[in-house]
């Protein structure tokens, strides 16, 4: 297979996670994710996330404000300066003209949309499919779960459009959109292979 890069754009809540490091084992590839924000913030100078310990009891408060740190990206306002955003473009197509990779998120299509060998993907899902998910996985009740969704959707759509000037929702400049409630996780990622191997050749 030539190389190639796949990007995965994504709402909160479509376990899109754990989709991207099922596809990245099948192809037999590296999983970018917070590598990419880490990367960038030493090129840039500009402090990382706080690093989750998971010994630290936390209130209810504390726990929302770690998940939408966690989880948006573009909740630090230094990573919307353009210093950090420059050294977001230098980190991805950095990787992108080195190796075979799944990317996760931070604007990589954008970064990458001069590059041939991109399969740019973007997962969604229903309201209820998310909010279902979102509780389960995070132990939230369904208020609170509605209430991250929300919030998070909302940084890494305010984060993408500063960056890019698009809707990240946005059909154009994506390969391939999916609904999340449509298919399981395992057929959503033979999808996305399948549409590797076609493009890519096998």
């Amino acid at each position: 297979m030539k190389r190639f890069v796949i990007t995965i754009g994504r709402e909160f809540g479509c376990n899109a996670g754990e989709l991207g490091r099922r596809l990245a084992a099948k192809l037999g590839v590296k999983f970018y994710d917070k590598e990419l924000t880490s990367q960038a913030a030493t090129l840039a100078g500009v402090d990382d996330m706080a690093v989750f310990n998971p010994d630290k009891k936390e209130t209810e408060k504390e726990k929302m404000h770690r998940y939408i740190e966690e989880f948006g990206y573009g909740a630090s306002t230094a990573f919307f300066s353009e210093k950090a955003i420059q050294a977001q473009a230098f980190v991805i197509r950095k990787i992108a003209n080195t190796e075979s990779c799944v990317m996760f998120g931070r604007c990589a299509d954008y970064f990458l949309s001069e590059f041939d060998f991109t399969l740019n993907v973007f997962l969604y899902a229903p309201d209820s499919f998310r909010i279902a998910h979102v509780t389960n996985a995070y132990g939230l009740d369904e208020i609170q779960a509605k209430k991250l969704i929300k919030k998070i959707d909302k940084k890494r759509h305010n984060y993408y459009k500063f960056v890019t000037g698009k809707n990240r929702g946005d059909r154009h400049g994506r390969n391939l959109m999916i609904d999340m409630q449509a298919f399981s996780l395992d057929d959503a990622v033979d999808l996305i292979y399948t549409a590797t191997q076609k493009k890519f050749g096998k």
